[in-house]
Formats: structure tokens, sequence, C-alpha cells
């Protein structure tokens, strides 16, 4: 249908006097007309654009919307264009079908600069510690408020700014936001050498179809609470980290109710409980009531300890009482002392068998002076006194019988060849002496023939032999041997020393019973010289005894 002849002759005078810049589109999708070629909101000037295509004037997606929108149909959509005065307007343009298929009539109303948008928030956040950032979705166009700005260090696009290894979250939180309505709250990383973070926490505004037409957000420095927090975090990770390596036991209770409220690893493995069920464990149950006051710091030197869970130990306590948001704690730490407790008891008993072996020895000593040796020189001078012919030859016997007491005494004191022969023809002496007592037990020596002549410092020497004719005495004494065997390796500056029977062995906990403090002594002197001693069952049944000495 045709428009009547004076509306067409009215046409262009219509369109000079509408405030709205109208455009005609050829069927080509070129611009042919404009009723306001000098108009500022042109995106360029008209002589420029007349006869352009669509699809070479503005963005390439703004274009393409135009194109999209001449159809046969009426269609409405708003976009946003820099103008040729520079600045971005915001437009909702009509674009409507010509009759008889002869191109479009494009009306395009201003809705307001963005300038002046803009202007309106810079001077909101002007006073504010936040920066605004806005987007334009249309225009692809973004604004930095001047705190924005500072915040950045530099103007750009927002997305150039942040750190590479930030911008995969960023782009990810964004189409969210966009395509499900997620909240825009993230922290980000900007690039550069020294570390910042800001807080971005963004909205979007919607045009009439309810399609997101801009995103505004606020830029938060978060630079000093980040730091505080992962200071705070790598601070709690080492305390934690201390808190369950630390070799004492530790216990924080709830004291009105003498609860655990945290522990660490070592105080279940102390008491016997599996760590994570200590928690919420009474003190009682623990072993470790009645808890001290709260009076002050405690310190107990030996607490017997005897938990629930059937171990037992001896231990320190250190006990400190705490508040914490009003409430009452306590916070206990459990050393554990059993190892000392029983090496002083160990030491103890051990003093008392020096001191039992020299009134032994001292004994013995003065017994065979004055029983032996006394006896035989009061012999030897009443024989001399009486002059008979037979006293010289009864004289050289009652001698002969002294010198043999005398050499056993220094047996006893000290063992022969050791010094003049060294420790291999001591040892092999010691045999030859203990057969005649047990001529029931095989005794081998099992050495090296490099060692026969070899020599060791004096302490060395001694202290093996020591420890070897203590540990061969136990053998002979306890276990009921057949074979008692002594092997003996090494070379100059490596010395080791075995002690193996086939006896009745060890029985479970030997060490600790009374009767084996000889033991101890054996341990006293391998620590003395440096030497480690072993003992433990023989493969095949046994005892084995083993001892270790490098210079």
């Amino acid at each position: 249908m045709h428009a009547p002849e004076p509306w067409k002759q009215a046409a262009p005078a219509i369109a000079a006097a509408l405030p709205d810049l109208c455009f005609l589109i050829a069927p080509d999708l070129r611009f042919t007309a404009c009723n306001r070629p000098d108009h500022a909101d042109l995106h360029a000037p008209w002589a420029t654009l007349q006869g352009r295509p669509l699809q070479s004037i503005g963005p390439p997606a703004l274009a393409q919307r135009f194109a999209a929108a001449c159809t046969t149909s009426p269609q409405r959509l708003r976009y946003a264009l820099r103008t040729q005065g520079g600045r971005i307007a915001r437009f909702e343009a009509s674009i409507a079908p010509l009759p008889d298929g002869t191109g479009w009539l494009c009306m395009a109303r201003d809705l307001g600069s963005v300038d002046a948008e803009q202007a309106r928030y810079a001077r909101a956040m002007q006073g504010a510690a936040d920066g605004l950032w806005e987007w334009d979705i249309a225009a692809d166009s973004e604004y930095l408020s001047p705190r924005a700005l500072t915040l950045l260090d530099r103007p750009g696009r927002f997305a150039d700014q942040l750190h590479a290894d930030d911008l995969g979250q960023w782009r990810a939180a964004l189409q969210s936001h966009l395509q499900h309505g997620a909240p825009l709250d993230i922290d980000l990383r900007l690039a550069g050498p020294a570390p910042r973070w800001l807080r971005c926490r963004g909205w979007t505004e919607r045009d009439a179809r309810g399609q997101p037409a801009r995103v505004l957000a606020t830029l938060s420095d978060i630079t000093l609470p980040k730091f505080t927090e992962q200071a705070l975090v790598d601070s709690q990770a080492k305390f934690r980290a201390l808190f369950h390596t630390v070799p004492v036991g530790i216990a924080l209770f709830d004291a009105a109710s003498e609860t655990v409220i945290e522990s660490n690893d070592e105080l279940g493995r102390l008491l016997g409980w599996p760590t994570l069920s200590v928690v919420g464990q009474s003190a009682a149950a623990l072993g470790m009531a009645p808890l001290p006051g709260m009076e002050g710091r405690t310190e107990i030197d030996d607490r017997e300890l005897r938990p629930q869970s059937g171990c037992h130990l001896h231990a320190k306590l250190v006990a400190e009482p705490l508040e914490l948001a009003g409430r009452a704690l306590l916070l206990c730490v459990v050393v554990d002392i059993s190892v000392q407790i029983d090496a002083e008891a160990a030491l103890s008993a051990l003093a008392e068998q020096l001191m039992d072996q020299e009134r032994r020895t001292t004994q013995g000593l003065a017994q065979a002076l004055h029983d032996q040796l006394g006896q035989t020189l009061t012999a030897l001078r009443l024989m001399l006194d009486l002059g008979a012919p037979e006293a010289r030859q009864q004289a050289r016997g009652l001698i002969d019988q002294a010198l043999r007491d005398v050499r056993q005494v220094l047996v006893d004191l000290r063992p022969p060849l050791l010094e003049d022969e060294g420790l291999a023809a001591a040892l092999d002496n010691e045999l030859a002496q203990r057969r005649a007592l047990h001529p029931g037990v095989r005794l081998v020596l099992d050495a090296e023939d490099e060692l026969l002549m070899q020599r060791w410092p004096v302490q060395v020497e001694y202290a093996l032999f020591m420890i070897v004719r203590e540990g061969l005495e136990n053998a002979l004494r306890h276990a009921r041997p057949t074979e008692v065997r002594i092997s003996f390796y090494g070379c100059a500056e490596e010395i080791e020393l075995g002690v193996a029977d086939d006896g009745s062995g060890l029985d479970a906990g030997f060490e600790r019973r009374p009767g084996h403090l000889g033991l101890i002594g054996m341990r006293e002197r391998a620590r003395a010289i440096g030497a480690t001693l072993e003992l433990g069952p023989r493969e095949g049944g046994g005892t084995q005894l083993t001892l270790r000495w490098r210079e």
C-alpha cells in the first residue's frame, strides 16, 4: 500500500524536524540518507558514512546486530557507540522495513551520555577506597574510575592487568555470572613483580529484553589482608607441625569437665591410645587424674600414669592454666621419663653391685692372704725353726705353694698374659683354665692368625677382655650349654668379639630381672671405650653376645 502524496512531499521536512537520528538503509545494507548529516552523535562525518555498508562501520559485533535486525518485521535494539566527538553515547534504535522491499528506516534515539554517567560514578567514587570498573558489553568498552586507575597503576583493559595464573579464573567467574547469574565475587592477583591482590565484586545491568547490557564491579585492594591471612595460615601450619612432631605429649583440657579438647600425636603414643580418639577422653580415662589446680603453673617431677589403655609409664607433668574466650582451660605437657627412672634404678643397683663386688674381692683377697699364703709362710717358719734334716725339701715345697697362691690372687685381680702377650693369648688362656673347671663343656676360640700378635690400646684390651670374661661366666653359670664359642675378628683399627652358646637362651625381660646387673656393667665398660654391645637370641638356640669396637 502506497503512502498518500502529501505525506511523501512532507517526509523530508518531518525527518529534518525529528530530534532523533534517522537513516535510510538500502536493500544491499548501505547507508543512503540521514536526516541530520551534521549531528554530533554520528559515529563519523556523514560524508564518510554515506554509501558504506553496515559491516564496515563501528565495532564488528554491533554491525552484525544491525544487519540481523534488517528483516521483514520491525526490530528494536540498544547499543553504545563512540561518537565522532569522542564520547560514548547510548542509543535505542528502531528499524522498520520500507514498502516494496526498498530498504529500511532506522531511527536512533540518544538515551543519555555514558560519559555523563561515568562522571557521576567518578564523583561518587572519588571519596571511596574502592575503585569502579564498568564494562559496556555492546560497545565492548571499559571504564575505570580514578581510584581504580590508582589501584591498577596504569590504564588499559582490566583483564590485561591480571596475573596470568588468575586470568582463567576471572574469565570463568565472569562467564558464570553472565550466563547463570552466579555471584561475581573473586580475589585476583595483578601482574607485576610485586604481588598485589584485588577483590572484585560486581553486578549486571540488563536491557529491556533482559539481556546483559553492562557489568559494574567494585575493586578493593586486599593485598595487606591477603598477606596477613597467608602469614596466619603459615604460622598455623608451622604450629601444627611443631605441635604434632614435638617429642612430648600435649593435651588441652577443659577445666570444668576435665576432658581433652585438643591433643598431639605423641600423647596418644605415650598413653597407648589411638591419636584421633584422645580428644573427648576424661583425665581419669587417660590416667592423668587428678589434674593440677588452676592457681598457677604446676610441675610434678614424677607422676605414675596408668591409663585405661593398659600401659604404664612414669612422666614429668607440667600444667599451665589458660583462658580463651572466657573458657577456663588447662594446658598439660607430659614428658616420658620411664627410661630415666629405669636407668636410675639400674645405676643404683649397679652401684650396689659394684660395692658388693668390691667387698667380696677384698674379703677374698684377705682370705687368700690369711688362709693360704699366711698359713704357708707360718708352716715354712716352723720348719726352719725345727731344723729337721728334711726341712729344706719341705720348705722348698711350701715356697712353691706360696708362689702359686700369689699367682692365683694376681690372676683374679689382673688377667694373665694380657699385658705381656695381648688379647688373643689372654682369651686362649682363659678358656684353658675354664676347661679344667667345666670338663663337660666344649670351649672354642675362633681367632684369625693375624690377630695373635696384634696389640691395641691398654684400656681397650682390658675392657674387651673383662666383657668377654663376664659373658663367658654368665653362659657357663646360667645357660647350661654344651658348647661356648668365642669369635675374634678385626684389624688394627677395629675389633669384633662374640660369645655364643647353645644353652637355654634368654627369657623375656631378662635385662630388668635381678641377677642380670652384670650386663649393665658390660654395657658401661663398652661405652667407656666407645664400643657397642648387643645381646640377643642365637640362631638355632642359645645366646649371642656381640661386641664391636672401632678406633
